[in-house]
């Protein structure tokens, strides 16, 4: 099967979910921990790593087209002028970051004496060659990735050891 993006309405990622997974298809919408420090305290809360954005995986024809389109919060498919599937590349680094439906967890990062910071484990072991950005006071790190040609950067979340 091939999986296709949807631009959902903002705030409705959640929702758009759900209603496509009651009708029968399996959809994405990749999130993240958060570790925010408030009240001098961490905490974790839940993000969405690409908002206004939904994945689903179908076979699409003109029948499965009008029932998705027609889910409340859907406002189209990416592609230029009709739907267009990922790539085999962007749609295994979607089913990555999708995480089986749970957050992606933070991944364990390593500094050197020298400064130099190294990937002990965690999901940025896949994308260590896309990362552009990468911070551990601030518990972030930036990657970078293409869908359909154009190039989004999303966060990730890191913890120092």
């Amino acid at each position: 099967m091939e999986m296709y993006v949807l631009q959902v309405k903002s705030g409705c990622e959640y929702s758009v979910t759900e209603k496509l997974k009651g009708l029968g298809f399996s959809a994405l919408c990749p999130t993240w921990e958060n570790h925010i420090r408030q009240g001098g305290q961490w905490k974790v809360q839940e993000k969405l790593i690409f908002t206004q954005y939904v994945f689903i995986e179908c076979e699409l024809d003109d029948d499965v087209y009008y029932k998705i389109k027609s889910a409340d919060g859907v406002v189209r498919f990416l592609g230029f002028g009709r739907p267009q599937p990922l790539s085999a590349d962007e749609q295994a680094y979607i089913e990555i970051l999708g995480n089986n439906g749970e957050p992606i967890k933070a991944s364990k990062v390593y500094t050197t004496i020298s400064g130099d910071k190294m990937i002990m484990s965690g999901i940025l072991r896949k994308y260590a060659d896309k990362i552009t950005f990468l911070d551990a006071r601030q518990r972030k790190a930036k990657v970078e990735l293409t869908l359909h040609g154009k190039k989004h950067t999303i966060t990730l979340p890191i913890v120092g050891i």
